[in-house]
């Protein structure tokens, strides 16, 4: 026990023969010193306690203006903290218990005090006052932690069924506090459907095996729409290890939660859009390609023409310092043929170091049918190791062989053929198009042409050209699989590409 060693003691009596019982009774008690002070109107019981303090009241029910259990709830109601000890007659056992019902520490008969018992009685009844005032300071701090949190509590115990939930579990579904019933099943009920296995499936892990209860999910509102809520929860188990009790709490977290699914639809939406722009990107990268290739053709084309004429200015001038004039331009026009084709070579399709030729080329294709309507049959073999340049190399005569059926074929099927015949990689072009007569036959140097020709010489290679009126257009270009498979080191690249 933690009662004083010594106490102030309030005696509220009014009779003098009961008040002098009572005071030889507490002079035999050796268990602690007191000051016993003594007041006989319920009145003045109650001012003294105002002006002073007490350990305990000792309480006689009948006074002069009080009697009754009303004497005690009188005096409770204006004297909360102190500890009370009801003093009854023989006659009045029945009182005394209702006082204890009604928050009274203990009751005594008077005419029958014996020390030990009155010394017994006033140490419990401080004690019991105390523990009584810390539970309820605990449940008044609890009280104001439910209020106070933006959590909804929950006590549930696993036995018999029975949970309490705190008003604010309620408001987070929208309710007032005896709008939605203490009741498991209606907990249930407000659950997700689509939720509820995950639930039971946490909570039969956490009851079962001891794993933490930590789960997201969705409850249904008054309104009938549904929140999402945060749920922990802690049980205990007794020494059996049956869970007898659980408590846990909800959070609101609803708007976190459409966040989550905003950002989410926001990242999908940026990486379709970069998709998109990617996409883009390449098309823009190919269709630069092409027509910077269309214009270095005509160029080189020109180039190759004044080139001619040079060499018949230079081999019939008679003048050393004319002609020494003539062969430095020339020299610069060989130079400018030879950036020319580097920068053509040098326009690599990011696409081919991403997805490698052969996708490469299903994207060309595809792409190549969806804009023209153009049906393309495709043959392409994948026991080839093409290395960098081969890749770009058949990559854009495939490339420039469907533009030109795009530009001039009028054609609605293709066929591409990509074949190992050793000891060359054969690429096959052809169409059911138009065609040309024998004597419209395209120039070896036409624009389109030119490209797939210089590049198929590039790579040792050779390209031959069928054509009838009505009977389409085929491009064949062979190229030595020793050339295209080649592992070439990156220094003796730059050394050895015939395009530089």
């Amino acid at each position: 026990m933690n009662a004083p060693q010594h106490l102030r003691i309030l005696l509220v009596e009014d009779s003098p023969t009961d008040a002098l019982l009572i005071r030889e009774a507490l002079a035999e008690v050796d268990d602690f010193g007191h000051d016993l002070v003594q007041a006989e109107r319920l009145a003045d019981a109650i001012s003294r306690c105002a002006a002073a303090r007490f350990d305990i009241v000792l309480l006689d029910l009948g006074l002069p203006d009080a009697h009754g259990i009303s004497t005690f709830r009188i005096f409770r109601d204006r004297v909360p903290e102190l500890p009370v000890l009801v003093f009854t007659g023989l006659d009045d056992k029945s009182v005394g218990l209702q006082a204890i019902q009604d928050g009274a520490q203990d009751y005594l008969v008077k005419r029958s005090l014996d020390p030990s018992e009155l010394s017994r009685a006033i140490r419990y009844a401080i004690e019991r006052h105390r523990i009584a005032r810390a539970l309820e300071e605990s449940e008044e701090r609890f009280e104001l932690a439910v209020r106070g949190a933006s959590a909804g509590l929950w006590d549930w115990n696993p036995q018999s069924g029975a949970i309490w939930l705190s008003p604010y579990f309620k408001k987070i579904l929208g309710y007032e506090p005896d709008e939605f019933p203490d009741d498991t099943a209606a907990v249930r009920e407000a659950t997700h459907p689509a939720d509820i296995e995950r639930v039971d499936a946490c909570l039969a892990a956490h009851l079962e095996q001891m794993r933490p209860y930590d789960i997201e999910y969705r409850m249904r509102t008054k309104s009938g729409a549904y929140c999402w809520v945060h749920a922990r929860a802690q049980a205990l188990w007794n020494q059996f290890g049956q869970p007898n009790r659980m408590l846990g709490w909800i959070i609101d977290v609803t708007e976190r939660r459409l966040a989550e699914e905003a950002l989410r639809a926001s990242r999908e939406e940026l990486q379709r859009l970069s998709a998109g722009i990617e996409q883009a990107r390449e098309e823009e990268k190919t269709r630069i390609a092409r027509e910077l290739h269309d214009d270095f053709g005509q160029q080189l084309v020109a180039l190759k023409i004044a080139c001619a004429r040079l060499d018949t200015l230079v081999s019939s001038s008679d003048s050393p310092e004319g002609k020494a004039d003539l062969e430095n331009v020339y020299r610069l026009i060989d130079q400018l043929v030879v950036s020319v084709r580097r920068i053509a070579t040098d326009l690599r399709p990011a696409m081919l170091d991403d997805l490698g030729l052969i996708p490469a080329l299903e994207w060309l294709v595809n792409r190549f049918s969806e804009r023209h309507g153009v049906r393309v049959t495709r043959r392409i073999a994948e026991d080839i190791d093409f290395n960098d340049d081969s890749a770009t190399a058949v990559f854009r005569i495939v490339q420039e062989a469907l533009t030109n059926v795009a530009r001039h074929a009028q054609a609605t099927e293709v066929l591409l053929e990509i074949v190992r015949k050793e000891p060359y990689c054969v690429v096959r072009i052809s169409d059911n198009g138009r065609g040309s007569a024998p004597d419209q036959r395209p120039a070896a140097d036409s624009f389109g042409l030119l490209g797939i020709r210089e590049r198929a010489w590039a790579l040792r290679g050779d390209l031959q050209i069928q054509t009838a009126p009505g009977r389409g257009f085929a491009i064949t270009v062979s190229l030595p699989l020793d050339t295209i498979e080649a592992r070439i080191d990156s220094a003796d690249h730059d050394r050895s590409d015939p395009a530089r």
